[in-house]
């Protein structure tokens, strides 16, 4: 089948890129060294008897913040809204590096791989978890010392372009069943696209073709240029392209209506129950001093409560939202078990 091919394919990448290649300290993106990293869901981290987080010498040079996806998507622009905030809490210059690469397997298993001083931090969301739920590697959250979850995303929308035959996702229902395979849905093969475009397909009866047209940047440029059908993407991101008309939005793909873009009509509510809200989470290398971690977690907190980090964030449509690493771990972990149901969609 179509899928498992791209599976195969991207395993292969995976697999090809564990030789390694040279980091980068600057926004721009950069290969990296690989290994064996993690995602998924796992038990949460034991409560650790820290010291407080005024009493640690730390941090003693430059955070790397680690996005592992190129630049320009909606993880790389979080990244950075939230290390300059970051970067006032804790005194200390705060750095994003993308590092992209093999569904986001090089940049995780960079940080797997530093030195646990807290200076690297991996920046990620949901997206983690589905590279062990698709088989792109084994093993889970567990493997890194989870710092904690700092916003919350609903704001995953269905797109598609201004010439498109339909309009609605009822009429893109109708035209794909009646057009098997014809509609093409621009995904990353192993992510977040993936899944979701293996759910539409499966909550809609339908048949579409699903082509890797790379990240959320490639996407939203393959879709204004008609070089792809539909996609998923964050509102906020594109927001300027709904404005204008050249994107349509065929519904928000969620139970329940954004109350930061309460005029935007949720899949569920059409008939096709869809759920797939993001999280974004700070992690460190196993091993990391628990005082490290909890000065961490400290100036996650504060960030998070910070009025104009808040506001900033709402331009975007997201939820300042800290959890501790216990309290994040277990959501992640519920978040793990809805989304593992979607595993043999993955292989068929």
């Amino acid at each position: 089948m179509k899928k498992t091919r791209v599976i195969a394919v991207l395993m292969a990448m995976a697999m090809a890129a564990m030789t390694g290649c040279g980091g980068s300290s600057a926004p721009a993106s950069s290969a990296a060294p690989a290994s064996s990293a993690a995602p998924a869901s796992s038990a949460a981290p034991a409560s650790s008897e820290a010291a407080p987080a005024e009493d640690v010498k730390y941090p003693t040079e430059t955070i790397q913040i680690i996005v592992p996806l190129k630049p320009g998507g909606d993880t790389d622009l979080n990244a950075r809204m939230f290390a300059k905030y970051l970067e006032q809490e804790l005194g200390s210059s705060v750095v994003v590096v993308n590092v992209e690469g093999a569904g986001g397997t090089i940049g995780m298993d960079q940080v797997l791989e530093s030195k646990p001083d807290g200076h690297t931090v991996l920046f990620f969301h949901t997206e983690a978890m589905l590279t062990e739920i698709s088989g792109l590697i084994d093993y889970k959250l567990d493997a890194y010392d989870f710092a904690g979850v700092c916003l919350v995303d609903n704001t995953t929308v269905l797109a598609t372009h201004k010439d498109a035959p339909y309009k609605t996702l009822p009429e893109l229902v109708e035209y794909a069943k009646a057009n098997p395979g014809k509609v093409e849905f621009g995904m990353q093969t192993g992510g977040y696209p993936h899944l979701i475009g293996l759910a539409l397909e499966q909550v809609t009866g339908t048949d579409m073709n699903l082509v890797d047209v790379g990240g959320n940047a490639a996407k939203t440029t393959a879709l204004l240029g008609h070089k792809t059908d539909v996609i998923n993407t964050q509102y906020g991101l594109n927001k300027e392209y709904f404005d204008n008309g050249e994107f349509i939005n065929l519904g928000l793909c969620s139970k329940e209506r954004n109350e930061l873009m309460p005029d935007l009509e949720t899949t569920t509510e059409q008939g096709y129950e869809m759920d797939f809200n993001k999280f974004f989470f700070c992690a460190m290398p196993k091993g990391t001093d628990p005082a490290v971690l909890n000065r961490f977690t400290t100036a996650m907190k504060n960030v998070c409560e910070n009025e104009e980090f808040i506001a900033e964030a709402g331009k975007s449509f997201l939820t300042s939202q800290y959890m501790d690493p216990v309290e994040g771990m277990e959501y992640a972990n519920m978040v793990y078990d809805n989304l593992v149901q979607y595993k043999d969609l993955f292989n068929a």
